[in-house]
């Protein structure tokens, strides 16, 4: 059916039907079987189709797809329908379809997963689309200085609808697909300063001037209207996709990770992102924490290639990529790992192989690590309120994310386990945990430090920092603040000290006692500041340390060995009781979990046999460590304690309520299983 322009308009009927349905059932997320709840380890392949591609599909037959897949054995795949550019791979009626279309690959794929009864989902460019764009170009973001996206859309523009509704119904329907992954999203949304965007945010804010830099007045508001533009897209789409096919699961790339941490509204069915091609293990360390905190089913997706300085893209080596998927066994999570295709849609054979490898690692710890659950130790706090005051500008980074990352790695790196929670999930959970650390986040809601509060009246823990803690958190931490600030200080720690770049708030004690000074030079017997540089308060039945200066921002950046005693020093003497504690080097990472009655203690090696280029690594070989050992809060003895899958050497004893156990050797991941 065509309009007076020419344009096909039934796309439009079928999704204002869709929609219409959905709104009358009152469709909700989950309305069929969640297949993803099951899924352990999947498979990813993009090509991210262009016009000058001549050759898509030419090899691939259901014979080489199905001896390719046949050697990895995956639970779920997903494979190329529209990438970035905006083409398709498949023969599209509603998009454009890639000119250099030979074979209809997405097909064969479909008739071989089916085959061999794994789910297929299908990746999906959204909000970043360059095709749709250079066809309308009404459709594009405009920023402050008025000038269009090539790249990215609008979430107010007829997109969604016209064009990206349509278009998921139709894979749908001609390829019956499981689910899909759609890319480009929140990390690719920008402010937008259309006619479109402004007039609404004026009507549902009554502000009448959209700002254009972070220094105008308003541009919070600005910013949490996008924001909500964004949800309100995948919301659409998502809803179309599930009142007329219940049982296709629908994910939006980084949506409610690290990046989007506020609650959960838009109705995907679980989470999912691609970490760092380069450092995964580091991002998929503290992405892994967070979206295990969240209540959904998820899974981590890790590039199987990596690029080195000019160098093109080259294939990881198995103990990189064993290293970097440990971080999402130990958390509970699914596996995903991403290899892309030849052009003409052959998979490369020794890639599969090297997937081979890391998929029987996956596998030989399954049921030790798949859909466990935490337990609550340290919690750390990623408050969505404080994020969204520093991050560029709606859901990418910037140094938002630095304190609470850098206090994860300090917690982890003295040997404890922690998790991250938002602010809605630190209220509801924070009674579980013994520690609380709120890494320098400023002007908390309200809501957040009356439960903190409670929280240590109750008897709770917190670890506390940053220049703004003696006025925020004045009664709590017992010290008083002093006028002025110090730039900068030296901290001590163990037998020396360590500078942190400010700004430190100078206190003086009111019912606290100093941990530890700030200095002026490096020497801590003479070069006093004045100031204490911690401090501990005894408050009802709980205890707040409070560091005066932004240690964790700090360790963020270098990982300095002497900050991270100092940091080892405060959680001591914070003297929280419950806690699991590993006593072993630093690059051993420890996650507390359980299932089925079993407590499974996870290890993780993160170290590594050198650096084998100036600003990228290969982790070509994983050094054992060992031994180490665990102390483990236990009421009643164990009747057995063991490591698995690899049985290395175990020695256990339990005493007066706690299980001592050594263990000889960890190779990359292990799990310290307890009966």
């Amino acid at each position: 059916m065509h309009d007076g322009n020419g344009r096909d308009t039934g796309g439009w009927i079928v999704v204002t039907m869709t929609l219409f349905v959905a709104a009358l059932g009152g469709m909700a997320m989950g309305a069929g079987e969640n297949w993803h709840e099951n899924a352990f380890f999947g498979l990813h392949y993009d090509l991210h189709p262009g016009e000058k591609d001549t050759e898509l599909g030419r090899e691939t037959t259901h014979e080489h797809i199905r001896a390719e897949l046949e050697k990895v054995r995956p639970d779920f795949v997903q494979y190329d329908c529209k990438g970035h550019p905006g083409w398709t791979g498949y023969p599209t009626k509603v998009g454009s379809p890639s000119p250099g279309i030979v074979n209809d690959a997405l097909k064969i794929w479909r008739e071989v997963t089916r085959e061999m009864g794994i789910p297929l989902s299908i990746h999906y460019s959204g909000i970043w689309d360059t095709r749709a764009i250079r066809l309308h170009p009404e459709w594009a973001n405009i920023n402050a200085e008025g000038k269009p996206s090539p790249n990215n859309v609008c979430p107010l523009s007829p997109y969604t609808e016209e064009l990206m509704i349509p278009q998921l119904l139709e894979v749908i329907a001609n390829y019956q697909i499981d689910g899909m992954w759609i890319d480009g999203e929140n990390w690719a949304s920008a402010p937008c300063y259309c006619d479109r965007c402004k007039t609404e945010f004026t009507k549902r804010t009554r502000i009448e001037t959209a700002p254009k830099n972070s220094g105008d007045p308003n541009w919070g508001a600005w910013l949490a209207f996008h924001r909500e533009l964004f949800v309100e897209h995948v919301t659409r789409f998502a809803n179309a996709v599930h009142a007329a096919h219940p049982n296709v699961l629908v994910c939006s790339n980084w949506m409610y990770s690290v990046r989007q941490p506020d609650e959960i509204k838009a109705p995907v069915d679980y989470l999912s992102g691609d970490f760092d091609p380069s450092f995964g293990a580091e991002r998929a360390c503290a992405e892994a924490r967070f979206l295990g905190s969240r209540g959904k089913t998820w899974d981590l997706m890790a590039w199987a290639f990596l690029q080195t300085g000019n160098q093109g893209w080259t294939m990881k080596p198995v103990p990189h990529l064993c290293q970097e998927v440990s971080e999402v066994l130990a958390q509970g999570g699914a596996v995903f790992i991403y290899d892309q295709p030849q052009r003409s849609g052959r998979l490369t054979g020794w890639h599969q192989d090297t997937l081979a490898q890391v998929a029987s690692f996956c596998r030989k710890r399954q049921a030790y690590c798949h859909n466990t659950e935490t337990i609550p130790q340290v919690a750390i706090l990623h408050s969505q309120t404080v994020y969204y005051r520093h991050n560029a500008p709606l859901f990418n980074f910037a140094s938002a994310n630095h304190a609470m990352e850098g206090a994860l790695h300090a917690v982890l790196e003295n040997g404890y386990s922690a998790d991250i929670l938002n602010e809605e999930s630190l209220i509801a959970r924070m009674k579980d945990y013994p520690v609380v650390v709120v890494a320098e986040q400023e002007a908390l809601p309200e809501n957040v430090f009356d439960a903190l509060r409670g929280f240590v009246k109750a008897g709770g823990r917190v670890l506390v920092s940053g220049a703004h803690v003696a006025k925020e958190w004045e009664g709590l931490t017992g010290v008083k603040t002093v006028e002025g600030q110090h730039g900068s200080g030296w901290i001590p720690a163990g037998d020396g000290c360590v500078t942190v770049p400010g700004p430190w708030q100078p206190v003086k004690l009111d019912g606290a006692q100093e941990l530890a000074p700030l200095l002026n030079q490096q020497e801590p017997s003479v070069n006093l500041a004045g100031t204490p540089a911690a401090t501990i308060n005894r408050a009802g039945k709980g205890a707040v340390v409070a560091v005066h200066g932004p240690i964790f921002r700090s360790y963020h950046q270098d990982h300095y060995p002497m900050l991270r005693r100092f940091v080892g020093d405060m959680l001591e003497a914070i003297d929280a009781p419950g806690l699991i504690r590993l006593h072993g080097p630093w690059w051993i990472e420890m996650a507390a979990r359980k299932k089925d009655g079993r407590t499974l203690i996870q290890f993780v090696n993160r170290s590594c046999a050198g650096y084998t280029a100036p600003n990228r690594h290969m982790v070509e070989h994983v050094p054992p460590s060992g031994p180490f050992s665990v102390t483990i809060p236990c009421v009643e003895k164990p009747k057995c304690c063991h490591m698995a899958p690899d049985e290395t050497g175990v020695e256990w004893n339990w005493n007066r309520g706690v299980l001592n156990v050594k263990i000889m050797d960890l190779a990359i991941h292990n799990v310290l299983v307890i009966e």
